[in-house]
């Protein structure tokens, strides 16, 4: 009986700790060995690192020809304009 209640109480633990997430991504001209994310608020992030926004809760990644920028709240409208690829993650864990 208790193991059912501890496996009851994780359930609830585990669902209440999920977010709506998403993230997009693209292509960069990464010649000068940065990714140019100024359109993202970001500025320019290096081939290879990541750089952090906890006050947005968005993580950009930079690698050779591409750029990927996770994000945890709504989706956006769709934009035609816009070359970005957006999907939707349920019940996405954010690490601290």
């Amino acid at each position: 009986m208790p193991r059912y209640i501890l496996f009851s109480f994780c359930l609830i633990f585990f669902f209440s700790n999920n977010v709506q997430a998403y993230f997009s991504y693209g292509t960069a001209d990464t010649s000068s060995g940065y990714c140019n994310l100024t359109s993202f608020k970001f500025g320019q992030v290096k081939v290879g690192e990541e750089k952090y926004d906890n006050s947005r809760c968005e993580l950009a990644t930079c690698t050779e020809g591409h750029y990927k920028i996770d994000r945890c709240m709504e989706i956006p409208d769709f934009d035609e304009n816009r070359c970005d690829v957006f999907m939707e993650f349920w019940n996405r864990h954010l690490l601290p």
